[in-house]
């Protein structure tokens, strides 16, 4: 009896290792909440000024079938979007912002600046828009300016993985 009760145990302990290394690994999220399935796509490419940007998850890959467009789900409200504008983009170091950059920031204002999302909740449901680095000389102060005239905290800056 003990031996059987020994051999379920070694089962059921084999049976929970392999349950477990072969759950799927979910992607982690960074400081603003942002994981590796995520995407910002846009209808347009920026040219001047600034354009909002919606967070997505990839439907449908692009190929030359789609004329190189790719379907996503938008993360705010599910809606299903074709775009040959979709971009991965990770959060910017200080060192690298200069005139000229394109960035992606989240739509928070607070203290006449866009700052970066405090939650989960915050990064999914608010807005975020794409504009071009205009003026640093403010770094110092914690933020910079783009185009439009927005000022933005350096926390809260994405740029494009190439």
């Amino acid at each position: 009896m003990k031996s059987k009760i020994l051999l379920g145990t070694l089962i059921l302990s084999v049976l929970s290792t392999v349950l477990i290394s072969t759950a799927p690994v979910f992607a982690d999220d960074d400081d603003h909440y942002i994981n590796s399935d995520h995407y910002f796509i846009t209808k347009e490419k920026l040219k001047q000024g600034w354009i909002y940007v919606t967070l997505a998850t990839l439907k449908t890959p692009a190929t030359a079938q789609t004329k190189n467009e790719a379907e996503f789900i938008t993360v705010k409200d599910g809606e299903e979007i074709w775009t040959k504008f979709y971009y991965k983009t990770r959060i910017a170091s200080k060192e690298e912002l200069k005139v000229g950059l394109e960035v992606i920031a989240c739509d928070i204002s607070e203290d006449e600046t866009y700052r970066a999302p405090a939650d989960k909740d915050e990064a999914l449901q608010n807005n975020w828009f794409m504009a071009k680095i205009t003026d640093v000389s403010d770094m110092f102060k914690g933020y910079v300016t783009v185009s439009g005239g927005y000022k933005i905290r350096l926390d809260n800056m994405r740029v494009v993985v190439k």
